[in-house]
């Protein structure tokens, strides 16, 4: 369901000027529909920028019914601890301070944490611990950027 729902708003949230990064549905009886965003121009996402979101994709949700039921819909922006979903978000990144969980074990462990060194082919590339590993992007489970202590003191001096 989160990749009907990410079809069916992505065209409309890219003409607004964001990227659609992750769609999570959850909950039984009333239902959350949650919509992480990121700005295409690389700006911080503003509290208003995620009304705007919210006001244009909250009718096409209702029109194409995808969603039965009661539902909340959520619209926040992906964070500094941002999930990376698609091939090329482990591209963009290049450089950062990753963790990955695995769906099944690569040397005995379904999670490591590293620097993510970029994508070949369909491997995802990580340093951890000075060694160079490759991680096949179907085998990712999950995979999300890591706030380290540079990044917060950079965040803390930064102003706006």
């Amino acid at each position: 369901m989160e990749q009907r729902v990410t079809s069916l708003i992505e065209s409309t949230v890219n003409t607004l000027g964001f990227d659609v990064v992750k769609v999570i549905i959850h909950g039984t009886s009333t239902k959350i529909v949650e919509i992480l965003i990121e700005r295409i121009d690389g700006e911080k996402v503003q509290v208003n920028d995620c009304q705007v979101v919210s006001k244009n994709i909250s009718a096409m949700l209702d029109v194409e019914d995808i969603i039965s039921g009661k539902y909340f819909l959520e619209v926040s922006s992906a964070g500094v601890e941002r999930p990376l979903v698609k091939i090329t978000d482990f591209d963009k990144f290049a450089g950062r301070e990753i963790k990955i969980r695995l769906k099944a074990a690569f040397n005995g462990n379904l999670t490591y944490k590293g620097q993510l060194l970029g994508v070949e082919g369909e491997k995802v590339k990580l340093k951890s611990k000075n060694i160079e590993m490759f991680f096949d992007y179907s085998n990712i489970k999950n995979a999300k950027l890591v706030l380290t202590d540079d990044m917060f003191r950079a965040l803390l001096n930064k102003k706006d």
